[in-house]
């Protein structure tokens, strides 16, 4: 069995990651032979480069991986040639000034800058890389880049040297000089650095954001801020509170003990948590050695990554291992409760969980990439063992994007919900943190049931999501929450091929609204219509007009196949008749689903320009506020408009930013060696 989930092995295990709710639809697909092993040594021959790009990223970035060990976790490497970046036509775009102005915004100090001290000798890529150094928690990180200018790279040594930084020991390892600082005592004699799980306290962490945010303020501001962080201060932090004081789980201290640099003599600059790490790749390239260490240039399962067609193309390419992420999850894991109430949470359970997971994939790679219409990303989790081709679905896909209003702010389509589920719950007896979605849906289910409302959610609702269903966010003039200053409205379609089954369970529903929720005057079940399309809408009360009622909830038969909910029976309009233009006929969304591949498991749509735009509204209208500070006892607080968002005009810099972007989409499709998944950002020039 397949999934969604299974390839995004550390987003469920590590929890550091996130996905769309769409997921496989599965095909009743078989499972796989164990005879079916990946010979991926006879498919990659050794660094031998199969792309023909103009630039030869891949082979500059095989360059760098020689100088990285072979059983490398992960290694992410970034073309910074400014001429790489001129796909959208601006020549404004500049890599390593992006990275200077995010160092200068993530430190506090200013003694540092990558455009003045870094840049003039620093090559056309910049990679970075992390491996284990045989330990339980020890792990390596390291930066390294093509050194442009070598006199240049001393100034900035010597410049390092003379920054408010302990003093650094200069070492020779095999006529190589290596620079260290040493930040924190060690209590363990001379230990590599290791993954620190020392929590923060909130009132350090709260400490550090009021500290950033101090700097961005002017003068005004900075003194209300100061205030306010006085009186916070005396209400959440007892005097002498010590030891005692509480701990947000989940926060890791991940500060440095020890930094290195060197130049290697490949011509390589490196910066790494500790010198072993540096040490380690001056063996790989020691000519004379007696025992020459392999490199990550000679590891099959890189090699399949590098040889990518896309490798060549990318501004940001990168390569992984399951089994040495699955080394970082299980040092992640050592917090976590023997036991847990939460299903799938203790750690017995997340290790299992982990293990069969990481069973099922060896390697992933990562690839980034502009086109002339915007920013295009591939990610592709390679199988541990070759799968039997994916049966053909002969079913209609993709048939409601044609019943969506193309002006929208995001949705979710897939199809088959009810094989969905069900692979879900057979796969949550192997993977137990799938459990929480299985176990927490039935637990819901069981709290709000009610004796009255013979409803099974299983058997009587995703059992008849057999087709097509799409769920959708969209701005309404007709929305429920225009009197709230919102325009937001929601909807959802579904297509089944068994009908009269759904009639039947809203028989159930439609009879307990009107024997015990009408009788009681607490809502009303009313019929509606929209053009030829019947429905059923619960209202409530309206309290501005007497005898008035406001639609909550409505559903009705767009045709003899698709069902329509929505929130408020008069959005209904919005679906009925088939929008024009629909979302299928949007150029937005034709842009960003163009070279996605075919099949696919469904589209995670969002209108990245209309989501921006509220955001930016809702922020302006939000500080706007903080900043006026209204006596809440003063005539123009109490004639506020509850929409003064609406009103409020974008600075021009910021609206020409957002009138750049475009629709944004996440595809996942599956061949019989991989799970693929696709994101693309529209961006005009």
């Amino acid at each position: 069995m397949r999934s969604l989930f299974a390839a995004t092995i550390l987003a469920v295990n590590v929890g550091s990651l996130s996905t769309p709710a769409i997921a496989n639809t599965l095909n009743e697909l078989p499972v796989p032979s164990p005879s079916s092993k990946l010979n991926i040594i006879a498919a990659q021959p050794k660094a031998i480069l199969q792309n023909s790009g103009s630039n030869q990223f891949a082979r500059r970035s095989l360059n760098l991986a020689k100088q990285i060990p072979s059983d490398a976790i992960g290694f992410l490497i970034l073309d910074i040639d400014r001429s790489s970046w001129q796909v959208l036509g601006s020549s404004s775009v500049s890599p390593v000034l992006a990275l200077d102005k995010l160092l200068s915004f993530i430190t506090l100090s200013s003694g540092f800058s990558i455009t003045k001290d870094v840049q003039p000798w620093l090559g056309n890529e910049l990679a970075i890389s992390l491996w284990g150094n045989g330990g339980d928690s020890e792990l390596s990180f390291v930066a390294l880049a093509p050194i442009a200018d070598s006199q240049k790279f001393e100034l900035f040594l010597q410049k390092l040297k003379k920054l408010n930084l302990p003093k650094p020991t200069e070492i020779q390892y095999q006529n190589v000089k290596i620079l260290e600082w040493q930040f924190e005592e060690e209590k363990f004699g001379d230990r590599k650095p290791v993954l620190s799980q020392r929590l923060n306290s909130r009132k350090y962490l709260l400490s550090h954001l009021q500290d950033k945010a101090s700097e961005l303020q002017n003068a005004d501001l900075q003194n209300a801020h100061l205030k306010n962080k006085d009186l916070q201060n005396k209400d959440d932090y007892p005097p002498n509170s010590g030891d005692n004081e509480p701990i947000i789980p989940g926060f890791f201290d991940f500060r440095l003990q020890r930094l290195a640099i060197a130049q290697l003599p490949s011509g390589v600059a490196v910066i790494a948590t500790d010198r072993q790490a540096i040490q380690k790749m001056v063996d790989l390239s020691a000519v004379n050695s007696e025992q020459t260490l392999p490199s990550l240039a000679e590891n099959p399962l890189f090699l399949r990554s590098l040889n990518h067609p896309l490798w060549d193309r990318s501004l940001l390419a990168g390569y992984g291992d399951f089994k040495g992420l699955g080394q970082i999850a299980e040092i992640l894991a050592a917090d976590l409760p023997e036991t847990s109430e939460v299903p799938g949470l203790s750690r017995s359970e997340y290790l299992q969980g982990l293990q069969y997971t990481l069973g099922q994939y060896s390697s992933f790679d990562l690839f980034t990439w502009l086109d002339p219409k915007g920013v295009r990303s591939q990610s592709n989790s390679y199988f541990a063992e070759v799968r039997p081709p994916v049966p053909k679905d002969n079913g209609t896909s993709d048939r409601l994007l044609s019943y969506l209003p193309s002006n929208i702010y995001g949705a979710i389509t897939s199809r088959n919900f009810s094989r969905q589920w069900q692979w879900f719950v057979e796969e949550s007896k192997k993977q137990p943190s799938y459990k929480i979605l299985v176990d927490g849906l039935r637990m819901l289910s069981s709290s709000i049931a009610d004796p009255n409302l013979d409803l099974d959610i299983e058997k009587d609702i995703i059992a008849l999501m057999d087709g097509e269903y799409a769920v959708t966010i969209f701005p309404s003039d007709r929305s429920p929450f225009k009197e709230f200053g919102s325009d937001i409205a929601a909807g959802m379609l579904i297509r089944t091929s068994k009908p009269d089954a759904v009639n039947k369970t809203l028989g159930k529903v439609t009879k307990y609204f009107n024997n015990f929720l009408v009788p009681k005057n607490i809502a009303q079940v009313k019929k509606r219509q929209i053009g030829t399309t019947l429905l059923t809408s619960l209202e409530f009360p309206d309290d501005r007009e007497v005898g008035k009622t406001q639609s909550a909830f409505a559903y009705g038969w767009r045709d003899p196949q698709t069902l329509i909910l929505t929130i408020g029976y008069q959005t209904v309009a919005d679906f009925i008749p088939t929008p024009k233009p629909a979302l299928a006929d949007s150029e937005m969304f034709r842009d960003a689903i163009t070279d996605m591949p075919k099949p696919n498991f469904g589209y995670f749509y969002l209108n990245a320009n209309a989501i921006a735009k509220q955001i930016a509204l809702f922020s302006i209208a939000y500080f706007s506020e903080l900043e006026a500070s209204p006596n809440p006892e003063s005539p123009q607080s109490e004639t506020s408009s509850p929409d003064q968002s609406t009103k409020k005009v974008l600075p021009e810099l910021l609206q020409k930013t957002i009138d750049r972007l475009g629709g944004a989409v996440f595809v996942y499709s599956e061949t019989s060696d991989r799970f693929q998944a696709d994101f693309f950002l529209g961006l005009k020039p």
